[in-house]
């Protein structure tokens, strides 16, 4: 990856149904969700509704990320309890620009959104200790929108976890699973309270994630990223800032 914004990372959006999950989730422990976003901070001005597209910023290193807005004194700071900003309304097709700062460098980013697109721009730690974080970008475009479930989605953006999967941690269930870097997947599920659990190369990975209890209707990142030698996962409500 790049040291700049690299060129933007096209996922393979796809809405699968989840037979029989309903059954086995419930067994799972109910958990008030609290899902990992900074407050809102109105970053870029919304253009038309009918031209509308969304941008949000999201740490996925290891170190604070604060996030300046071209032109503007606006900023907000993401963290490892706030990850990722909600998605800010923009205007489709014209630029938008900003600086990241992380670990003390400065990093300047920039993104064209197209109309109804969803674009994820993500700090990772830098390939070597002291560099700067790269940042790679995320596009998405809904259409699997159901009232009745909630969209739980998987963005790898490690290629040093081999076959990686995430799976309903103390149940025989396979999540989410066949990503290889660079790409994603996405399915609907029913709404209830929900644990994840990375494994690469059929091995488990660091501590079950607990996402809470999904809400219908509602949409679900699950980021998979770099952390040193090893990978991890967190997760964002894909909520739109109003």
């Amino acid at each position: 990856m790049k040291k700049v914004l690299s060129q933007p990372l096209r996922f393979v959006v796809r809405g699968l149904a989840l037979s029989g999950f309903a059954l086995a989730a419930q067994l799972l422990a109910p958990f008030a969700i609290e899902p990992a976003m900074a407050a809102d901070i109105p970053l870029y001005p919304s253009g038309p509704a009918e031209d509308s597209s969304f941008v949000r910023f999201v740490d996925g290193g290891s170190h604070p990320v604060d996030v300046s807005s071209a032109g503007s004194k606006a900023r907000l700071t993401l963290d490892a309890e706030n990850p990722a900003s909600r998605f800010f309304p923009i205007a489709a097709g014209k630029p938008v620009a900003g600086t990241l700062t992380a670990g003390g460098a400065h990093q300047d980013v920039s993104a064209t959104v197209k109309p109804g697109e969803f674009v994820s721009i993500v700090a990772l730690d830098g390939a070597q200790k002291g560099a700067r974080s790269q940042v790679v970008t995320v596009r998405e475009k809904p259409d699997d929108f159901n009232a009745l479930k909630a969209s739980v989605g998987f963005y790898n953006l490690d290629a040093h976890c081999a076959t990686p999967t995430l799976k309903v941690p103390g149940h025989d269930i396979v999540l989410l699973d066949g990503v290889a870097a660079g790409q994603s997947k996405r399915r609907q599920v029913n709404p209830v309270a929900l644990s994840v659990q990375l494994a690469c190369g059929g091995q488990p990975v660091g501590q079950p994630l607990n996402l809470g209890t999904l809400v219908a209707g509602q949409r679900y990142t699950v980021f998979l990223v770099p952390a040193g030698a090893q990978s991890r996962i967190f997760f964002a409500n894909d909520a739109v800032s109003r």
